[in-house]
């Protein structure tokens, strides 16, 4: 696991990181090696940005961990943007991080407008 790209790209000075992970990422996997590469938003709300570089052609899958607010109250989403090969869960889902571990809810089917980071309630779901 790189942590994070935004780390990694300050450790790139002067270089193109797109390369620079394009190269070392087909390295680790020719290796034998999951590659992760977390990616920092730098806005909590608003719109939606996967990479800061364009660099998403890198990966077989996408999953996007985003902050909300719900009737004042601070929630996490959890979501799939991206899978290569084959069919995906296409909801969003509410997530939390226990003792025990990630834990992943229900559907979020009463809302809309999650990616924006300020969701609207439906009424009647």
């Amino acid at each position: 696991m790189i942590d994070s790209t935004s780390g990694y790209k300050l450790s790139v000075k002067g270089g193109d990181i797109a390369t620079h992970l394009h190269a070392l990422c087909k390295y680790l996997t020719q290796q034998g090696i999951t590659v992760l590469l977390p990616t920092e938003m730098k806005k909590i709300t608003g719109d939606l940005q996967i990479a800061e570089e364009d660099i998403s052609y890198l990966a077989d899958n996408v999953i996007i961990l985003r902050y909300i607010e719900v009737q004042g109250e601070l929630r996490r989403a959890i979501g799939v943007l991206k899978k290569r090969l084959g069919d995906f869960e296409k909801t969003l889902r509410e997530f939390s991080i226990t003792k025990y571990g990630l834990k992943v809810g229900e559907p979020l089917r009463n809302m809309r407008n999650i990616l924006s980071g300020t969701p609207i309630l439906i009424k009647g779901k």
